[in-house]
């Protein structure tokens, strides 16, 4: 499993790095990135933004692996349909979120993803100082953001964990003055691992090794002379009151499954599936999102592109000034 980072000169001192989710259902009707409805959101200032992509393409073995892990996936959403209720609804809404959860039950991909993503910043960071040096401004001034969806939020927020705290990489906010200007979790599922990691401990490898599952949830950060240094001053999480990966189901906030941190500037897209809301209609728009289906007519909840969308202002607010 090899990977190259992406490296690229900054037309400015803005940068983002946009990390997509994993599994069929967080790439349903997105392809893999919402480039076009971030460049559009951004307007004519995108031109001045550095857009980095990372996705998961060098790991081969992918779908060998799903295969292998069979049992402890079936498993795991045994577990999901039990706590959203255990009707046929449930079952649906199970499968959907487990097709977007099973990778947590990889210790190699999971490595895999984390070594590829702090490459990825290490030259992001790289590229930004040297884009500085050619304008003759300071590396300090520039600003980078991340913007992740679905399980790319949990990989994100381990990375950033392991960035804090871990002196080799030179990534800390304090120590090493690697602060971002803003990370977006849209779509997180990291409440709903560490929820459902309780019901599955035995099948997850390593858990002793995963933020989410071994420590309190909070703001990633690192500790110097005894205060709390975070990675970022803007940590937001977005999320849409139909989507159970972001925790919430039928308009309805699931404590269980609603990543809440700490600090965390919190953003809740009232979404609209059909006219009727209903864990019925519910399922169906999820099959139709998992399967690629148009004909139904039915919104993707957790669709990265209308998340985008809906946070225009915001993200110009946040990201050009």
């Amino acid at each position: 499993m090899t990977f190259t980072p992406q490296s690229m000169q900054w037309p400015a001192d803005r940068a983002v790095l946009l990390v997509h989710g994993i599994g069929r259902a967080s790439l349903a009707g997105d392809a893999a990135f919402p480039l076009e409805a971030f460049r559009t959101a951004l307007g004519q200032e995108a031109d001045r933004v550095a857009i980095y992509t990372l996705n998961y393409d060098f790991i081969n073995d992918w779908l060998v692996t799903k295969t292998a892990l069979g049992a402890e996936i079936r498993r795991l959403k045994r577990v999901l349909s039990v706590r959203e209720g255990g009707d046929d609804q449930a079952d649906v809404i199970a499968d959907y979120a487990g097709d977007v959860l099973w990778p947590v039950l990889s210790a190699d991909l999971r490595l895999a993803v984390r070594s590829a993503y702090l490459a990825q910043l290490i030259q992001i960071q790289l590229d930004g100082a040297e884009s500085a040096f050619s304008r003759g401004q300071d590396p300090l001034d520039n600003k980078l953001s991340i913007i992740a969806h679905s399980l790319g939020c949990f990989h994100t927020y381990e990375v950033l964990w392991e960035a804090a705290t871990e002196p080799t990489h030179r990534l800390r906010p304090a120590s090493d003055l690697f602060r971002l200007a803003s990370v977006w979790l849209m779509a997180s599922p990291v409440q709903l691992i560490r929820s459902v990691a309780e019901d599955i401990k035995a099948v997850i490898p390593s858990g002793e090794t995963l933020a989410t599952l071994s420590m309190p949830l909070g703001i990633p950060r690192e500790m110097r002379r005894s205060k709390p240094v975070t990675c970022t001053d803007a940590f937001i999480s977005v999320t849409g009151t139909q989507d159970p990966v972001g925790g919430h189901l039928l308009g309805g906030l699931q404590k269980w499954a609603y990543m809440h941190l700490t600090g965390q500037r919190s953003i809740v897209v009232p979404q609209h599936l059909t006219n009727v809301t209903d864990r019925e209609s519910l399922a169906l728009a999820l099959q139709a999102a998992a399967s690629g289906e148009t004909a139904l007519q039915l919104n993707d909840p957790h669709s990265w592109s209308r998340y985008i969308t809906s946070q225009t202002a915001t993200l110009r607010e946040v990201l050009l000034t």
